[in-house]
């Protein structure tokens, strides 16, 4: 028999009532945003008013995994055809279309699911509109993001210049994107090289430029990166 001491809770009270987790989070609305794009039919361009709500990390594992399901049983792939440049290009491509079936809301209505099933938006839009909302979409959750994202050379500066001087603390760096992190780690090693180089010979060591680093340092969509 398991004894509960005065005062504790048993795992089972604490299932009924819930987690500190569930009660803070559970039941809350998500956030949702309305956008339009532009689409062309046969009858001319016309403005499609839309919205989307931010997903879950459960929403988000299973689109990846409804995503590969469906090119293996439907699409007719199979799982190591999916690894590659033109499995890559597949795949990203039906992860979009599975996270927005989950991520798209009526704009009236931000509760109702505006597609009924992937197959929906597979079958009314085409390929570079898929694209588009994936576009607003993803932009949107970036602006959502707890990491920091630095866009400039003058904000990589500002930062740098702060860490340099003590002004900033160390524990702050994790708050910042992969790409932003790299360009901040440099800017810091340009700091030094021209710290050292001043006082040996006056001569300052340049800070490179973001647009240095965009190619190589920005992240590609993989098969688990989906929110």
């Amino acid at each position: 028999m398991t004894v509960v001491r005065s005062g504790a809770m048993s795992a089972l009270d604490q299932h009924r009532i819930g987690s500190p987790l569930a009660k803070l989070l559970a039941g809350r609305a998500r956030p949702h945003k309305t956008f339009s794009i532009e689409i062309a039919r046969a009858d001319g361009r016309v403005t499609l008013p839309l919205a989307m709500r931010s997903l879950t990390a459960e929403d988000a594992a299973r689109a990846h995994a409804d995503a590969v399901k469906w090119l293996v049983s439907t699409g007719g792939w199979q799982r190591e055809d999916l690894i590659g440049d033109a499995g890559d290009a597949i795949l990203n491509l039906e992860v979009m279309v599975q996270t927005l079936t989950r991520a798209l809301v009526d704009p009236e209505k931000p509760d109702v699911s505006f597609a009924a099933e992937a197959a929906e938006v597979r079958r009314f839009f085409e390929v570079d509109e898929i694209r588009a909302v994936w576009d607003e979409y993803a932009t949107w959750s970036q602006e959502r993001s707890p990491f920091r994202s630095l866009k400039t050379l003058a904000e990589v500066k500002e930062v740098a210049d702060a860490l340099g001087k003590g002004l900033a603390s160390m524990t702050s760096l994790p708050r910042y994107e992969y790409a932003s992190l790299r360009l901040i780690i440099t800017a810091l090693v340009g700091q030094r090289a021209t710290w050292t180089t001043e006082n040996s010979s006056g001569i300052s060591q340049p800070i490179d430029s973001p647009a240095d680093y965009s190619a190589s340092s920005t992240p590609t969509m993989t098969v688990g990166e989906v929110e």
